[in-house]
């Protein structure tokens, strides 16, 4: 549980880095913090997140209102292992629960 999974799937050239995977998961936690999402670790490399329902005191991130209707948004963050290239690292978003329009406003965020 505390090391990394092999990533499967497309690869998103945006999210692949090559920086030590302690540092990646710092900053990730950085921009989580700055969004307003609420997070927790599930393993070092893993974090489980919730952008709360839209609230007029909320300080989480939302997109135009045609697209995000504000409503809870549940994804989670991992940093993965790419096979054959060693020492590069893919960051998978997945979104769990929520509108996919919530969803891309929040994947949309933290790719930048």
């Amino acid at each position: 549980a505390n090391q990394l999974r092999l990533h499967e799937g497309a690869i998103d050239q945006g999210r692949v880095t090559i920086e030590n995977p302690p540092v990646v998961m710092l900053k990730v936690a950085g921009v989580l913090r700055n969004m307003g999402i609420e997070y927790s670790q599930e393993t070092p490399f893993r974090y489980r997140c919730v952008r709360h329902k839209r609230k007029s005191t909320s300080d989480a991130i939302y997109g135009d209102v045609s697209v995000d209707k504000g409503d809870e948004v549940r994804f989670y963050v991992e940093l993965t292992r790419l096979e054959k290239l060693q020492g590069t690292y893919s960051l998978d978003i997945r979104r769990l629960k929520g509108s996919l329009g919530g969803y891309q406003v929040v994947y949309e965020t933290l790719r930048e």
